[in-house]
């Protein structure tokens, strides 16, 4: 048994970014090989490694360029803070048009569109509460006179309550049902048509584990989510001819700044004990991990993925 852990890694080092995850590999490569020369001549077994590592760098190094998002505009509703920043700066970051949409702090988002700019992206802010039609009618009209189209939207503003059924008023079913579920509706109508025409589009719902176990201290919301996942499967069983994908990406327990009205007790330290407690990873997801989860959806290579929901959860459910 050879090991190339004690071999000089400059020697195996191609020229250009080496990703990684590449020079882990080859650190820790262990050849075992019956022939002699291999054995005794480092020479052969650091040709080995550099094209072991070339070949794993080119790999990751395509795999980013399909993530490449470059002429593409993606919009992102409730995306001044948490899970929507966090897909904003990725595709940003990624060379992609972004349009950062808030409820009614505009200060937050103007601090996203400047972190969006400051990685090269073109920006676009648009004020109001999703849940409103004319809210994503002003989108869509700034959206297209700014960039022409929109070729990604993420559906990921929602409002939630902390009542039991018994104190959830008739106001509150329907102004907490159309947060998100009414919006995504509205999202698609408005947004959809110019994706047939182009034949590609992506369109991301960010769900939850309410969808799936409901909550009886928010069963507006609860329910809004689990029509979502139906609505994810509806556009996908019809989109998908015109190069449309449409996927669920579901956060679980994340860490993320909470309103402590709406989420008693979800201290940052209360939060980071339940996920030692529950996740098989010992942490919380975050919300940049999700992000990553969107773009892996929205790319090309991804194309066949669709009607599906990925848990970016930390392994806290493991729904099937």
């Amino acid at each position: 048994m050879i090991t190339l852990t004690g071999l000089d890694r400059r020697a195996v080092r191609p020229a250009g970014t080496i990703p990684r995850i590449a020079l882990w590999f080859t650190g820790r490569l262990h050849v075992a090989w019956r022939t002699p020369a291999l054995r005794t001549s480092p020479s052969l077994l650091q040709s080995l490694a550099l094209a072991i590592t070339r070949n794993l760098g080119s790999a990751v190094m395509a795999t980013d360029k399909d993530l490449d998002f470059t002429g593409k505009t993606i919009l992102v509703t409730g995306s001044g803070r948490n899970i929507g920043r966090a897909i904003i700066l990725e595709f940003a970051a990624r060379g992609a048009n972004v349009i950062i949409n808030a409820r009614t702090n505009e200060a937050e988002a103007r601090n996203v569109e400047r972190e969006a700019q400051a990685l090269g992206a073109k920006t676009l802010v648009v004020m109001g509460t999703a849940g409103e039609l004319g809210t994503i009618e002003e989108m869509k009209r700034r959206a297209e006179d700014a960039f022409g189209r929109v070729d990604i939207y993420v559906s990921n503003a929602a409002r939630r309550l902390h009542k039991t059924f018994f104190e959830t008023s008739n106001e509150d079913w329907h102004f907490f049902l159309n947060q998100q579920l009414t919006a995504s509706w509205y999202l698609a109508k408005a947004f959809v048509p110019a994706m047939v025409k182009a034949r590609w589009g992506r369109i991301i719902h960010v769900n939850g584990p309410d969808g799936y176990t409901g909550g009886w201290t928010r069963v507006p919301h609860s329910t809004a989510k689990g029509a979502l996942r139906t609505l994810t499967k509806s556009l996908a069983a019809g989109l998908g001819e015109y190069g449309i994908t449409v996927n669920d990406v579901n956060p679980g327990f994340m860490d993320t700044i909470r309103d402590y009205t709406t989420h008693p007790g979800l201290t940052p330290e209360y939060s980071a004990q339940r996920a030692r407690e529950r996740n098989p990873i010992k942490r919380q997801s975050r919300p940049d991990e999700l992000a990553f989860a969107v773009a892996f959806l929205c790319s090309e290579r991804a194309g066949a993925i669709t009607g599906t929901a990925i848990h970016i959860d930390a392994g806290e459910r493991m729904f099937g």
